[in-house]
C-alpha cells in the first residue's frame, strides 16, 4: 500500500506551505520527526519538525482518520513556513521515511477510485483550481457539489427504466403501446440536447471572450490595449506600424473574462515583415468571437479603413472612433452602414467603459453564470454518442425488434455514465488526471 506525498502549495514564498501525505503509513511517518507524540485526529497540533537531531522547522500538523478524508485513506497534512526550501525539505524527510512521490492529481485520483467523488466532480476540483474568474469557480464549485451529477442521474434513470419496458416488451408483446416509449424517447433525446445547450451558454465563462483589436496602423490599437489592461504592455509611439505581432493579454470585466488580442495595423505594404503580420491580423480577427475596430476619427475614412470595414462585416464588432480629443473629421454615416460605433479619446480615458459595457450587453444573451454545465470535450463528445444512440432507437422502435432498440438504449446508458467514471477504461481515467498539479 503506496503512502503517497507532495507539496501543496505552489513554487515561491508565502506565509505557510502544505505539505501532505496519503495512506496507511501517513501517521507513523509523521511520528517519527513531530515533537508531538499524542496526536488526536481533526485536531491542529504544534510541533517541531526533527530529523538527524536538527531541528527542521516550527509547524501545525493535522492528523485525518479514514474513510472520514478527502481520499477515503488516513491522511497528514504539516502546515509550516512558506518559503518553498522548507516545503522542499520536509518532502524530502517524508520520502527518506517511506513515503513515495504522488503523481499529478493522484490525492483527487484516490478520492475518485475510493469512491468519494465521480469522474465529473474530479474534473471539477481542477476546474476550480484553474478559474480566472468568480462566475467560473462557482460554476465548477456547482459541478463538484454534485448538480450536474443529479442532472446525468435523472436521465440515466429515464433510460434504465426504458430498459426494463424494452425487457418487459420482449417477454409481453401486449404491454402497453409504442407510441408511449417513443414519447419518453422524444424526452430523453430533447434532456441530452439541453445539455449541449448549456455548455454553449458557459462557453464564454470558462474560455473567455477571444476579442481582436484591429484598424490600421496608428489609430491608437495599442493604447487602447493599455487603457483596457492599466498598464503600458504594448508600445506607443507615433511611427505607424510599432505593432508587428500580435499582443495577448486577459482581463476580466464584470464576471466575463476577456482574452484580448492587439493586431499589427492592416495597410498595403510591400514591406515583408510588416505584410506578415498583417497577415496575423486578419487571421486573429477571423477567429475572434468579437472584433473592435479602431478608427481615427480626426481623419476621414481611407481606403484602407473600408477594407478592414469589409474584412469583419459578418463579425460581431464595434467601432471605436478614436481620437475625438483631436476633433472629428471622420464620415460617421459611412460607418454606421457597418455597424455600431462608440466616439471615445483614449488620450483622454473616454469611451474605454462604454466600450466594454458595449461588449458585455451584445454577448450576454449568450451567457448564462447561473447554468451548471458539461464544461470539457470528453462531455461533449460523450453526450453526443449518446444523443446519436437515442436518435437510432428513435428511428428504429417502429420497424425493429425491441431487442434492437433497447442495444441503443443501453450504448446511450453506457455514454452517459462514463462521463461520471463509470465502465471508463483506466487510459481515459490517467488522461483526465495528468494535468491536475502533484499536490491535488
Amino acid at each position: 500500500m503506496r503512502t503517497i506525498a507532495a507539496i501543496s502549495t505552489p513554487p515561491g514564498k508565502g506565509g505557510i506551505g502544505i505539505v501532505r501525505m496519503s495512506g496507511e503509513f501517513s501517521l507513523e511517518i509523521l511520528k517519527k520527526i513531530f515533537t508531538k507524540k499524542e496526536i488526536r485526529p481533526r485536531f491542529m497540533h504544534y510541533g517541531k519538525i526533527i530529523y538527524e537531531n536538527r531541528v527542521v522547522d516550527e509547524v501545525m500538523a493535522c492528523y485525518f482518520n479514514k474513510p472520514y478524508t478527502y481520499t477515503c485513506e488516513d491522511m497528514v497534512e504539516i502546515y509550516c513556513h512558506g518559503g518553498y526550501v522548507s516545503c522542499l525539505y520536509i518532502l524530502e524527510i517524508l520520502l527518506k521515511l517511506g513515503a513515495v512521490p504522488a503523481e499529478a492529481g493522484e490525492f483527487t485520483k484516490l478520492a475518485f477510485l475510493n469512491g468519494r467523488i465521480d469522474l465529473l466532480e474530479a474534473e471539477a476540483v481542477e476546474g476550480i483550481i484553474e478559474a480566472e474568474s468568480k462566475e467560473e469557480q462557482l460554476m465548477y464549485a456547482d459541478v463538484l457539489g454534485g448538480k450536474l451529477t443529479e442532472k446525468l442521474e435523472s436521465v440515466l434513470n429515464d433510460v434504465v427504466n426504458l430498459i426494463s419496458e424494452c425487457e418487459a416488451k420482449i417477454d409481453y408483446p401486449e404491454l402497453g403501446d409504442v407510441d408511449d416509449m417513443k414519447e419518453k424517447l422524444e424526452k430523453i433525446h430533447g434532456g441530452l440536447i439541453s445539455f449541449l445547450d448549456d455548455e454553449k451558454r458557459t462557453t464564454y465563462i470558462r474560455d473567455g471572450l477571444k476579442l481582436a483589436i484591429i484598424g490600421r496602423p496608428n489609430v491608437g490599437k495599442s493604447s487602447l490595449l493599455n487603457a483596457l489592461t492599466n498598464k503600458e504592455r504594448a508600445i506607443v509611439t507615433e511611427i505607424a506600424g510599432t505593432t508587428r505581432d500580435t499582443i495577448e493579454e486577459t482581463i476580466n470585466y464584470e464576471g466575463l473574462t476577456i482574452r484580448l488580442i492587439d493586431t499589427a495595423g492592416i495597410r498595403s505594404t510591400d514591406e515583408v515583415i510588416e505584410r506578415e503580420g498583417i497577415k496575423l491580423s486578419k487571421k486573429a480577427a477571423e477567429d475572434a468571437d468579437f472584433v473592435v475596430v479602431v478608427l481615427d476619427g480626426s481623419t476621414p475614412l481611407q481606403a484602407d479603413d473600408f477594407e478592414i470595414m469589409e474584412l469583419v462585416k459578418d463579425k460581431e464588432k464595434v467601432f471605436l472612433i478614436n481620437k475625438e480629443d483631436k476633433g472629428l473629421k471622420i464620415d460617421l454615416k459611412s460607418v454606421e452602414k457597418y455597424g455600431e460605433y462608440i466616439i471615445s479619446s483614449i488620450k483622454n480615458d473616454s469611451g474605454v467603459r462604454e466600450l466594454l459595457d458595449a461588449i458585455k450587453k451584445r454577448i450576454v444573451h449568450e451567457i448564462d453564470f447561473n447554468v451548471t454545465s458539461i464544461f470539457n470535450i470528453r462531455h461533449v463528445d460523450l453526450i453526443e454518442r449518446a444523443i446519436s444512440e437515442i436518435e437510432t432507437a428513435i428511428r428504429d422502435i417502429d420497424v425493429m425488434p425491441f431487442e434492437i432498440v433497447e442495444v441503443s438504449l443501453r450504448e446511450a446508458h453506457e455514454y452517459i455514465s462514463m462521463i461520471l467514471g463509470r465502465d471508463t477504461s483506466e487510459d481515459i481515467i490517467d488522461r483526465v488526471f495528468r494535468d491536475f498539479c502533484v499536490g491535488k
